[in-house]
């Protein structure tokens, strides 16, 4: 049997990798969004395709694996303690939107960019750049959730 604090360093490393995700690919989108020079949106959309998808999307769901087994360890139980539930549930909410809205929009970013770099047009980049900030953003509003949930928890 893995003893809990080995756990919980586990889960606080993917912890932090994700929110480095966030940061990495919220610095790299802003650069994107202020260039003007297409080739290199192109590059850090590149960036940030691979940070929110490599990294994010895997350090995201190592995070809630973890976390569980961590929770087991410190004696909650999901039939018990609505807490846990109320946190696999928005884990499971913040993986649908790293999976469905932020990374694949971050893909499809640097895609438009490259195109653009190319000398291609562009179509729908605006709306994209929107749609992959409103994803990001919720990411980092479910991250400050998932804090304050974990520093204020309570076993029922």
């Amino acid at each position: 049997m893995i003893p809990v604090p080995v756990w919980r360093l586990l889960h606080l490393f993917f912890a932090f990798a994700f929110v480095g995700t966030l940061v990495v690919a919220e610095a790299n989108g802003r650069a994107a969004r202020k260039a003007k020079d297409w080739a290199l949106r192109s590059q850090l959309w590149g960036i940030v395709g691979n940070t929110t998808s490599v990294g994010g999307v895997g350090s995201l769901l190592a995070l809630g694996v973890l976390g569980n087994l961590l929770a087991i360890g410190l004696g909650y139980r999901m039939s018990a303690d609505g807490w846990l539930r109320w946190v696999n549930g928005l884990w499971l909410l913040a993986v649908l939107v790293q999976a469905v809205v932020v990374a694949p929009g971050a893909s499809r970013l640097a895609g438009l960019a490259r195109t653009a770099a190319g000398g291609g047009r562009a179509e729908g980049y605006d709306a994209a750049a929107r749609r992959w900030r409103v994803g990001n953003l919720a990411q980092s509003l479910l991250y400050l959730v998932f804090l304050f949930l974990m520093v204020f928890h309570h076993k029922s």
